[in-house]
């Protein structure tokens, strides 16, 4: 031919659509002007008429999902790749613990409405919860640089007795677990121990109630604690039911917990705006923790809950003391942590 013409997309959809057979081409509202130059080009050249329908895409609030903009980070090296955990793509959202059922739930629910919104992702996180919440085994950790040590004087010193308890408190049919226990046990410093007094009566969870008999203070803080075990105590009557790991080293599990925050500060990004002026400089903070011996049997990807700190998935296992478990935090949907033990990022 005298001119050489590459096929653009507003030309090629047209005729490959009518040509394959489509029906029906549903189009994200962006493309609306471009809708009766669509309908022409059928018509201009007598082809099959195929139906348009619009809808609305998915906008999330502190989001970039511009293929050009997500891009950016990769090159700009802010991100691992495109299935980095803050990212807004399927590979990112599952490696951050999304629920492939919950995801499809998600997005059936929506619908194919034409209004343009923009989400919270709380939404989208408190129905992935659900269907988490449902198989995710329970353990316990404690912070490795803010714990004291309480001792239970009328138990046995050696920290070789176990304890069983199930897996999962809301479905006996996953089985149990044994727990470690002894006479010095580990708790996590800050709204656990504040405030904490002698006679005071508090809850070791999955174990039992703990009579206080000397709490040691300086400057304010509790460092140390001792107390009497009461195998009769009254869960309910304990305002503080708290984590707790057996002081153990040999057998606690090094974990390194990591939680992510949004990529860019502005909640809605407008046409006009700069997105490289809103760059998050702080996306991604990590916990050095002491995890429960049956953290190591994990593999990658499952899901658990850190009891009373929250949702996690194995991003990777425990390999040894040099190369910890690696888990992931999952927002639960909530604006606050699960408890006192907040991470060091917004509850997202």
């Amino acid at each position: 031919t005298t001119f050489k013409a590459y096929p653009t997309y507003d030309l090629a959809c047209p005729i490959v659509d009518s040509l394959e057979s489509v029906t029906h081409a549903l189009r994200t509202t962006e493309y609306n002007d471009r809708d009766e130059q669509y309908q022409w080009i059928q018509n201009a050249l007598g082809l099959r008429k195929v139906r348009i329908h619009a809808f609305s895409r998915v906008n999330f609030v502190y989001t970039v999902l511009s293929k050009r903009k997500l891009a950016w980070f990769v090159d700009q090296g802010l991100v691992e790749g495109w299935g980095d955990a803050r990212f807004p793509t399927v590979r990112g959202v599952v490696r951050r613990g999304v629920n492939v059922t919950a995801l499809k739930q998600f997005i059936y629910s929506q619908g194919a409405s034409r209004r343009v919104v923009n989400m919270e992702w709380n939404k989208f996180w408190s129905e992935n919860k659900k269907e988490i919440d449902k198989t995710a085994q329970r353990f316990m950790a404690i912070d490795q640089d803010s714990n004291v040590p309480l001792v239970i004087t009328n138990v046995d010193g050696n920290n070789s007795q176990y304890l069983t308890t199930s897996v999962h408190p809301k479905d006996p049919s996953l089985g149990n677990r044994a727990i470690r226990i002894g006479s010095k046990v580990l708790l996590e410093t800050g709204a656990d121990t504040d405030g904490m007094t002698v006679g005071e009566e508090i809850v070791l969870l999955r174990w039992g109630v703990v009579k206080l008999t000397k709490v040691q203070e300086d400057g304010g803080k509790v460092i140390s604690l001792e107390g009497e075990y009461i195998p009769d105590g009254d869960f309910k009557a304990a305002k503080r039911k708290l984590s707790w790991l057996v002081d153990a080293p040999e057998s606690n599990t090094p974990v390194v917990l990591t939680e992510f925050d949004y990529l860019v500060t502005k909640e809605k990004l407008e046409e006009d705006d700069k997105f490289e002026d809103h760059v998050n400089p702080t996306t991604m903070a990590s916990t050095q923790v002491w995890g429960d011996a049956g953290l190591k049997t994990l593999k990658a990807n499952d899901i658990l809950q850190l009891e009373r700190r929250g949702y996690y998935r194995v991003d990777r296992p425990y390999i040894n003391a040099s190369k910890p478990l690696v888990l992931y935090m999952i927002p639960d949907g909530k604006s606050k942590a699960m408890s006192g033990q907040a991470g060091k990022l917004a509850h997202h």
